[in-house]
């Protein structure tokens, strides 16, 4: 952390225990306190907060009337947070928005498509900002089939794309079924977001492959805001302009360098919900290399790797569904799958249901599942169409374990 980072953090930090009555409280009274002294902050405690004093709980720096937007978290890990937004924070959105924008070479003249449902979710709304900052058109695509998205992709003739990555190849799947490859050729960028898959190579690749298109990732929380800009030599970079960062072990420890840990952010900036040392569940890889374009911002070459609460352990193995989806990418690069932790015999075990073409790609896909994760799955391979699609984060993981004493 530079010096100006730690003085931007310690001020930060004082204005939330100055104004946030659950800062307040987390911290006590007494002497300042360096960001690195803070407690972590989880998800958990924040919708503990909120269910104890609703309907925004306590974590609130200015009137309630100085408010101008609430969006939750998407839910899939967990009861839904709300997290309020003054105008000063919403700008704030917007500006981060437009670097990522930026760094993904996107401007004046280009034409987004927003394959989104444009819900409850702060990504869709801020990604509109963030384009009317770098004065690109944004095409809003929410309630809307994927043909309805082709059919006005090709119309306006779109320059990119974002959307999650399982979306992305889940729409050129679309393409091609209705022969409508055409609608995709003027689109020259694939921006993912929402998912881990936008930095697995594989699926990076396949993209890119899909679509003719660079593929690039940028990453975001509801809670902390967007911290992680594309990057055009694979991963990202964090908005360390707009960040404190740190890689920490389960113990909250520092991560040794080439080791996963849990990314843990402090948006110095955003000050109407303040979330210092916020613990993300996003799983990255802890490197000093520096990124061979120069980019500022610590560079996370493989992205997003996986979840925290995503990871399961199988029979004393460390399972990320980040690493399933890989190899199946390999295998079959649209199809849909899905993934069940169950038990059997006293002994958990991996289902695989994948949409597959014949008996060859089934015993591909099984000896990469060997290879990558040492274990045997179970592959079933379905028809097309038999598994849910999504065209937010995709529900891939059902969890069937049978829950015993240490569990």
């Amino acid at each position: 952390m530079t010096s100006d980072t730690a003085r931007r953090a310690a001020e930060f930090v004082a204005f939330a225990r100055a104004h946030s009555p659950l800062m307040r409280a987390r911290l006590g009274p007494g002497e300042a306190v360096p960001l690195h002294e803070v407690p972590p902050l989880t998800k958990r405690e924040l919708i503990e907060d909120q269910m104890l004093h609703p309907p925004l709980g306590t974590n609130l720096t200015r009137p309630p009337h100085l408010y101008v937007r609430v969006h939750q978290t998407s839910g899939t890990t967990g009861p839904p947070l709300k997290v309020p937004e003054t105008a000063a924070d919403w700008r704030w959105w917007g500006r981060g928005l437009a670097r990522c924008f930026r760094a993904a070479g996107i401007g004046p003249g280009d034409r987004v498509a927003l394959a989104f449902s444009f819900g409850p979710h702060v990504q869709f709304w801020a990604a509109v900002e963030g384009l009317r900052s770098v004065g690109a058109m944004a095409l809003p695509l929410g309630g809307m089939t994927s043909l309805q998205r082709l059919q006005m992709i090709a119309a306006l003739e779109a320059t990119a794309l974002m959307s999650t990555p399982s979306y992305a190849l889940r729409l050129a799947d679309v393409a091609r079924r209705e022969g409508l490859e055409a609608a995709l050729a003027t689109v020259r960028v694939v921006l993912c977001t929402g998912e881990p898959g936008g930095s697995l190579p594989t699926v990076r690749a396949r993209i890119a492959e899909t679509y003719g298109a660079a593929c690039l990732d940028h990453a975001g929380l509801t809670e902390v805001g967007p911290f992680g800009l594309p990057c055009s030599h694979g991963g990202l970079h964090v908005d360390e302009d707009a960040f404190a960062c740190e890689i920490v072990t389960e113990d909250l420890q520092p991560v040794a360098e080439g080791e996963q840990g849990e990314l843990v952010l402090t948006p110095l900036e955003r000050l109407g919900f303040p979330v210092p040392r916020y613990r993300t569940g996003d799983i990255v890889v802890a490197t000093s290399e520096t990124c061979p374009a120069g980019h500022r911002g610590r560079w996370l070459p493989g992205g997003i790797v996986g979840r925290a609460d995503d990871m399961v352990v199988i029979r004393g193995m460390n399972v990320y569904p980040s690493a399933i989806e890989e190899a199946v990418r390999q295998v079959s690069p649209t199809g849909a799958f899905r993934i069940t932790f169950y038990t059997e015999a006293g002994l958990d075990q991996i289902k695989l249901e994948v949409e597959l073409g014949d008996a060859v790609a089934l015993r591909r896909l099984q000896e990469a599942m060997r290879a990558r994760l040492g274990l045997r799955v179970r592959v079933v391979p379905v028809a097309p169409g038999a598994l849910p699609g999504s065209d937010g984060k995709a529900r891939l993981v059902v969890d069937e374990r049978v829950r015993g004493e240490g569990r």
